[in-house]
């Protein structure tokens, strides 16, 4: 098969046609991928925003825990100083005065008011 100019010359125009076809299609893939960099850079940026307020919730959490942890050791501390007391308020002479406060703690007054009525009848 022999070729003319005429045929090296369309065969070389379609091989230009598909070159440009082909730089287009890589310059539209080119802007795509930009794109989805940005976009992949604003999530990893709204990520570590993100993790940064959960590190901080967290430290919040912990510092309540803390908290929480440090109360129950001073009820705890209340409620044996409780027991000690009302168990002096027994072997106390005059401990009838003694117990009513003591039973009657945590009581809203009304529930006092009616305990002490009924511990006196």
């Amino acid at each position: 098969m022999q070729f003319t100019n005429a045929s090296w010359s369309q065969s070389l125009h379609q091989c230009e046609q598909i070159i440009q076809q082909l730089v287009n299609q890589t310059q539209q893939a080119s802007q795509n991928y930009q794109l989805l960099l940005q976009q992949e850079q604003q999530n990893a940026q709204q990520l570590e925003q993100l993790a940064q307020r959960e590190q901080r919730a967290a430290q919040i959490v912990q510092t309540a825990l803390q908290g929480h942890q440090t109360a129950i050791q001073q009820l705890q501390h209340v409620a044996e100083l409780c027991r000690q007391a009302e168990q002096l308020a027994m072997t106390q002479p005059g401990s009838q005065s003694l117990q009513q406060p003591v039973q009657s703690f945590g009581m809203t007054p009304y529930q006092q008011q009616m305990h002490g009525y009924q511990s006196m009848h």
